[in-house]
């Protein structure tokens, strides 16, 4: 018990990270809190689990993960990745799209990719970064994916312009 409270009071002591309230260099994002179906139809068959958003049901749904964005249209990811599971005992193709809102979430930045996940996959990542850009870093970006039976994501993130002292 003592042992215990003395780890509370060492941990309370502990200054706070220096980089609080700062964007840090990555992010990785768990799909739960980060992606939603596209439609309330896809709700009744798509399972969201602490560790994948998975497609449970027998036909192709859609879901759209959401990332971080910082005012005034700055440029400030230099890449986004998002991290796949198939369950399945077949292999399986994910279309996704990245969509960049530019100039205040207006005229968006359409970048497709297809994604072929293996068979019992617990993980295949796909990414942009901005060479998929014209060279642009993203502002907005958001990820919308038609996930085939079995198939889920486990997480999305972003790397960020790191910002110089």
């Amino acid at each position: 018990m003592a042992k215990a409270a003395l780890i509370l009071a060492l941990t309370l002591a502990l200054p706070a990270a220096a980089n609080a309230g700062t964007p840090s260099d990555s992010r990785v994002t768990l799909a739960a809190g980060a992606c939603q179906t596209a439609l309330p139809v896809f709700d009744g068959v798509v399972r969201k689990r602490p560790l994948a958003v998975q497609n449970e049901g027998t036909s192709i749904t859609f879901v759209t993960c959401g990332l971080e964005g910082r005012f005034n249209a700055e440029q400030a990811t230099t890449r986004v990745f998002i991290g796949f599971v198939n369950n399945s005992s077949s292999q399986a193709t994910v279309n996704c799209t990245l969509v960049d809102g530019r100039d205040s979430i207006s005229d968006p930045v359409y970048m497709p990719k297809t994604v072929l996940l293996g068979a019992n996959t617990p993980m295949t990542e796909a990414a942009w970064t901005s060479v998929d850009n014209e060279g642009d870093n993203f502002i907005y970006p958001a990820i919308s994916c038609s996930l085939p039976p079995g198939t889920g994501i486990k997480a999305v993130g972003q790397r960020f312009v790191t910002a110089t002292p």
